[in-house]
């Protein structure tokens, strides 16, 4: 007589987690191509709060936005600003591409952070908050004695 009470409390106890949905992974789904559209730091830095858009400003309005693409097999490729109205602000954004992770870079998200992993093998790990059209990085920093919170946002294209 007690089989019935039994499997009651095993079916309560499992149809919460029905509810949520069983998923193989926590991680969400960031493959794909992204657009910056902004680095923003809190302090500001001189009076600038969002770096990127400053750069991009200075340079004469650059037309094309810096590109992340996120392969599904875990590798990832960016490419820098286009478009400057100032020809050196075309040279430098794609000298400093030169630095971002690319090649034989590579990526991995868990619910709630995303690590970049270059070839070299130095990893970075940052906060993510991720919607259908916008993603966030976020990691803090300390410069010159100053805890320095940043927050990179990219929109998908």
């Amino acid at each position: 007589m007690k089989k019935p009470h039994l499997f009651r409390l095993l079916l309560a106890g499992l149809l919460p987690l029905l509810s949520l949905g069983f998923s193989q992974t926590d991680s969400p789904n960031v493959s794909g191509s992204w657009r910056m559209i902004s680095h923003r730091v809190v302090p500001a830095m001189n009076g600038v709060d969002d770096i990127y858009t400053h750069f991009k400003d200075l340079y004469g309005g650059c037309q094309e936005d810096m590109g992340l693409t996120l392969n599904p097999d875990g590798t990832l490729k960016m490419t820098p600003v286009k478009g400057c109205q100032n020809p050196l602000g075309n040279i430098i954004m794609k000298m400093a591409s030169k630095f971002m992770p690319s090649g034989k870079a590579s990526w991995e998200t868990t619910s709630n952070k995303i690590v970049l992993q270059d070839g070299k093998g130095q990893r970075r790990e940052y906060a993510l908050q991720l919607s259908d059209t916008s993603m966030k990085w976020t990691f803090d920093e300390t410069e010159k004695q100053t805890q320095v919170r940043h927050t990179i946002e990219f929109k998908r294209d």
